[in-house]
């Protein structure tokens, strides 16, 4: 066994609203502020976990240094695509173990590539959800995994850490004690306003033993 510390980065943001706009608004404005400010946290959370560097912020998955390896890089020309082989392969690259519960993550403009893709018998590799729309069947997958759209997964480019796949309960994240939001009622009474402070702590680490995700690169040319 190994030891791996998960520390707890501050995460802090500050909203001012009129004391016009709290008196005068037709519904609750200050839950509504409060779910916005959640909502920011976790926005800016969810970068560092896909792509910190670790340096005053969480490791996220795609780091250079503590995050998975590369499974599959792309062959010349494949700086903005990938091809049916190279799912299969990071496919592969994963420990069968830990493709039990694994599944894909990628951006939504990666996806849309994906999409087009098609195997030897000119069969899309991706199955559509088009009964789970209608109520029924089963949901969209990728090679018949499940899959997930992280925004700040990097886009397609060269060297581009694109798509990642395996199990990611392996990606461990501390969450401090949850939200804390602080109302500021004199700190900007002379400008007609009050304060909404929030702070959050987390931090996240990759658990890497056996490499249970592997990563696609993008060719560099």
């Amino acid at each position: 066994f190994g030891a791996t510390n998960l520390g707890a980065y501050t995460y802090r943001t500050l909203v001012k609203v009129s004391i016009e706009l709290l008196q005068d608004s037709a519904f609750d404005l200050e839950s509504y502020i409060r779910r916005k400010m959640a909502i920011r946290f976790w926005r800016g959370m969810n970068a560092h976990f896909t792509t910190g560097d670790g340096s005053g912020k969480p490791t996220g998955i795609t780091a250079a240094s503590g995050g998975a390896a590369t499974g599959k890089t792309g062959t010349t020309g494949q700086t903005t695509t990938i091809i049916y082989d190279d799912l299969v392969d990071l496919e592969h690259s994963v420990d069968p173990l830990y493709r039990k519960q694994a599944r894909f993550m990628m951006a939504d403009s990666s996806l849309k590539v994906i999409k087009k893709l098609k195997d030897s018998q000119s069969r899309p590799i991706w199955m559509p959800d088009y009964a789970t729309n209608l109520g029924g069947g089963f949901p969209a997958t990728l090679l018949g995994y499940p899959y997930s759209i992280n925004q700040d997964m990097p886009t397609m480019a060269a060297n581009a850490k694109s798509v990642a796949f395996g199990d990611f309960s392996y990606y461990f994240i501390r969450e401090v004690m949850g939200v804390l939001i602080l109302r500021l009622v004199e700190r900007y009474a002379d400008f007609g306003q009050v304060g909404f402070i929030g702070f959050m702590r987390a931090d996240g680490k990759y658990i890497n033993v056996n490499d249970p995700i592997k990563l696609y690169a993008n060719s560099a040319t």
